[in-house]
């Protein structure tokens, strides 16, 4: 057995929560913005809010790319690589970064018109 089958393993595992914590962290800020935009004393902390929320993407997306240039071009024997990837992303690796994205947007757009 492959001595780094394990680190792959881990390295995947934590690729995946990764994204799920993005998803998770995006959810549950636009359901805080939405109780925190109701509160008069409370929306004075919007602005936390969301430098937090950008500060925990930029830190996830560091670690992602992180992953991403860590890994090793052999694990990928079985797949046909793509000559011109996305910003330094395999199409399924943007198709997923593009998923989370409109995800947040939708949940935003709904959580500012339930809000208003």
């Amino acid at each position: 057995m492959d001595s780094i089958t394990p680190r792959r393993r881990a390295d995947t595992l934590l690729e995946y929560a990764l994204f799920a914590a993005i998803l998770i962290m995006t959810i549950s800020g636009a359901f805080l913005y939405q109780q925190i935009a109701r509160d008069p004393v409370l929306s004075a902390f919007t602005n936390y809010l969301m430098g937090a929320y950008l500060v925990f993407l930029a830190l996830a997306f560091g670690q992602l790319n992180r992953l991403h240039r860590r890994r090793t071009p052999q694990s990928l024997t079985y797949a046909v690589k793509s000559t011109r990837p996305i910003l330094g992303l395999t199409s399924v690796q943007f198709a997923i970064v593009a998923f989370v994205f409109a995800t947040a947007c939708v949940t935003f757009t709904w959580a500012l018109s339930i809000a208003r």
